[in-house]
């Protein structure tokens, strides 16, 4: 007994002074981005109210019968992109609209087109259902098309190459500088705000963010003003590019609905809602942005 309880007191000691030998492993210190307010850049919803409801079933609204069809940009991670090999999309948005779709006893099908097209020709003109690519809510847009609840909650971000350009660490520090933008899109109306204040030189506008990112890693443009969400998840695949400053503009996304398509619409603010209510949109958010959703929901 007494050789039994001395071996064990031994390799005690010895477990005791492996572990003492181990490197402390520190918790990583929590990065605060920096955050600025630029009132030229603060989305403005507007207050015009949707199409009154038809009183029709919202099926005889839809394009095809059975289908939700959907028009987005899928070029924009972490909401929506087609990953090489693959020839449907993936991502938040599209987790968000199918759910929306199998409650309205639906199948979504996504359509890949033109961002700022969605407004001008193709929820107008009928071509979609809905379109859904994370679409800011604005008072310019609402001209054109209606727009669900909102389901999702943004800021801009100022994204920079810090290998190229490591002294550009704010909205200050652009002068001389070309920033790249997604045409059509919040950050576009920003980033020419910026250069109408003088504190740019320019805007390079892009058909998609990729190919914005894209110039940003080559050098053509030198920072690129976009969703701070989406930036972030382009730029994990990009070591040299970081998002350096938050512009704060309290954007909300929603569906842009047709405004002849008003029933679809009331439809659509149901389940959207319903899913805030139940936990579904709280676990579909973790699922693509590892955290809780750290606004309320359903939103305001």
């Amino acid at each position: 007994m007494k050789k039994m309880l001395y071996v064990l007191a031994v390799a005690a000691m010895l477990l005791s002074a492996c572990a003492s030998d181990e490197p402390t492993v520190q918790p990583k210190a929590s990065v605060t981005i920096p955050t600025v307010t630029i009132d030229d850049c603060t989305t403005n919803a507007g207050s015009q109210e949707p199409a009154a409801p038809k009183g029709v079933d919202y099926k005889t609204q839809l394009v095809k019968q059975g289908e939700l069809s959907v028009g987005s940009d899928n070029a924009y991670p972490p909401f929506e992109e087609i990953r090489p090999g693959a020839s449907e999309p993936t991502g938040f948005d599209v987790d968000i609209y199918k759910e929306v779709a199998k409650r309205l006893s639906l199948t979504a099908k996504s359509t890949t087109t033109d961002f700022a097209a969605l407004f001008t020709q193709s929820i107008p003109r009928g071509t979609f259902d809905i379109g859904v690519s994370a679409i800011t809510i604005k008072e310019e847009r609402k001209q054109t098309v209606d727009f669900s609840v909102p389901y999702f909650e943004a800021n801009l971000s100022l994204a920079v190459n810090v290998t190229k350009t490591p002294n550009i660490k704010t909205i200050d520090d652009l002068a001389g500088v070309t920033i790249g933008v997604q045409d059509g899109t919040t950050g576009a109306d920003c980033a020419d705000a910026i250069v109408k204040q003088m504190k740019a030189k320019e805007v390079k506008r892009f058909d998609t963010t990729i190919l914005a990112f894209d110039d940003l890693v080559a050098g053509g443009v030198q920072a690129v003003i976009n969703d701070r969400p989406a930036s972030e998840g382009i730029i994990a695949a990009r070591s040299a590019l970081k998002v350096v400053q938050i512009l704060e503009t309290n954007e909300k996304y929603g569906f842009a609905i047709s405004k002849e398509k008003p029933d679809l619409r009331v439809a659509i603010d149901g389940a959207l809602e319903a899913m805030m209510k139940d936990g579904t949109y709280a676990t579909i958010y973790k699922t693509w942005f590892e955290t809780d959703v750290p606004f309320t929901v359903p939103i305001d």
